[in-house]
């Protein structure tokens, strides 16, 4: 199947007393197995918003997000939860790693919650890794690792339960400009690799002009441009 996601004139509106508080309206998009999105914009623009959407993190207050031809509104809690466990991954600009735990348990842990078996999510998660740089550090806690190990430790978590998409919020947006664009290569070229569907959150122009295609949130709409 081609067509991963589907998004079609969704609208976030926050309710403050009698005010409402519109984020976006009527945005659409759609996202391809191996095609690289890049979702750019202003802070405050709506941009996380719109990734927890589609991500199935919240609910749009109009609209309808489908996920591999399945309408996520009718979906219950349970439903969207097995959904974003089996076919989404998550990276954000802050790695949230567990501190107690190694780089390879880290990995490990949402194949473990998955229900694969030990020996079989040791096995990937060291493969990830690997791929990742990072074999010789598998066993350091998140403290002892640099920003930019800890960040593609958390790309290694994200592609663990093998997904269709994956979802990234400006996930080198917290490192100096060297260490962004080496870990954003590791993350492009792990996503080419393996075929999925992505859409990357950057405040970076040039990285996003790494993408297949642009799309650009700017005062609750969203536009769209071809990559150099």
């Amino acid at each position: 199947m081609s067509l991963l996601l589907k998004a079609v004139q969704l609208e976030k509106t926050h309710h403050q007393g009698d005010q409402a508080l519109v984020i976006f309206k009527d945005i659409s998009l759609a996202l391809h197995r191996g095609e690289i999105v890049a979702l750019v914009g202003p802070s405050g623009s709506g941009k996380s918003t719109l990734l927890q959407m589609i991500g199935l993190l919240d609910r749009p207050t109009n609209g309808s997000v489908m996920i591999l031809a399945k309408d996520a509104g009718v979906m219950n809690d349970d439903e969207r939860t097995l959904m974003r466990r089996h076919k989404i991954g998550f990276v954000y600009q802050f790695h949230f790693l567990q501190p107690e735990f190694s780089a390879l348990e880290n990995v490990m842990i949402p194949q473990l919650i998955a229900g694969i078996s030990k020996v079989k999510a040791r096995e990937e998660a060291m493969k990830l890794l690997s791929e990742m740089g990072l074999a010789h550090r598998v066993h350091h806690r998140p403290a002892r690792l640099s920003g930019g190990e800890q960040q593609r430790v958390a790309i290694a978590r994200a592609l663990a339960n093998h997904p269709v998409i994956l979802l990234a919020d400006e996930p080198t947006g917290n490192l100096d400009p060297q260490t962004s664009a080496e870990v954003f290569d590791v993350l492009l070229n792990r996503v080419r690799s393996a075929g999925i569907g992505a859409i990357i959150a950057t405040h970076n122009m040039e990285l996003a002009q790494k993408m297949d295609r642009i799309l650009i949130m700017n005062n609750g709409q969203l536009q769209e441009q071809r990559a150099a």
